[in-house]
């Protein structure tokens, strides 16, 4: 892997959803294509005896074909419809942390369930250890905005909610994978460079970012 940025991306869907695996299988091959990056893929396994579903992780992959063939095997692997724990995917981020920096974690999800309060705290973790949530919501569920938005915000990161049938149309998602890419290798600067040669996608995003970095600032200002 040697040191290419890293970037955890995880699928947090309930719903059995044929075309977000089909779309996020096409659109890792973008995010590889923005540089050399390294990517772990995150999905839910087979219902535990608790009645949730567990969090598995791939290998680090440097390789969007190598990707591909993971995420193949991941797929018949994965049984959606049944409770996930979107904190799985945070706790595991910061133990990668131990090992080495992750730059972003990136969630496509349609639900959250869990303690927030408690996500937020390894959130904040998180962006101690100088990682940015990323939260793409598919649905229109009010609970896991609230969530998705809290969780983006406390890393300076963002949130974007997206209509599966719209996105075939609009590539928004695909360029809002690109800009987390370019952010993975360039920071701030990186996206804003993307953003400088016409990416709408990075401009959104960028705006967050912005706005969650002066509130944190904000935040500790007042603390002193």
């Amino acid at each position: 892997m040697n040191d290419q940025p890293r970037i955890i991306l995880a699928l947090a869907a309930e719903a059995d959803d044929t075309f977000m695996w089909d779309r996020l299988r096409t659109l890792q091959t973008e995010m590889f294509a923005a540089g050399p990056i390294a990517i772990r893929f995150a999905y839910y396994g087979p219902e535990g005896a608790l009645e949730t579903r567990p969090l598995i992780a791939t290998r680090w992959v440097t390789d969007p074909d190598d990707m591909g063939h993971l995420m193949d095997h991941a797929r018949t692997n994965c049984r959606c419809g049944c409770y996930i724990e979107t904190s799985d995917i945070l706790e595991r981020a910061l133990r990668e942390t131990r090992q080495g920096p992750v730059q972003a974690v990136v969630v496509v999800g349609d639900s959250f369930h869990g303690d927030l309060d408690a996500a937020i705290a390894t959130a904040k973790k998180l962006r101690a250890a100088g990682t940015r949530l990323f939260l793409f919501q598919q649905g229109r569920s009010g609970r896991t905005e609230g969530a998705f938005r809290a969780l983006a915000e406390v890393t300076g990161g963002a949130y974007h909610r997206f209509n599966p049938h719209v996105e075939r149309v609009a590539g928004r998602l695909p360029e809002m994978l690109e800009a987390v890419s370019h952010f993975a290798l360039g920071g701030i600067g990186g996206m804003s460079a993307l953003e400088a040669r016409g990416n709408e996608s990075a401009a959104l995003l960028l705006e967050q970012m912005h706005a969650a970095d002066q509130a944190l600032a904000s935040g500790r200002s007042a603390r002193r």
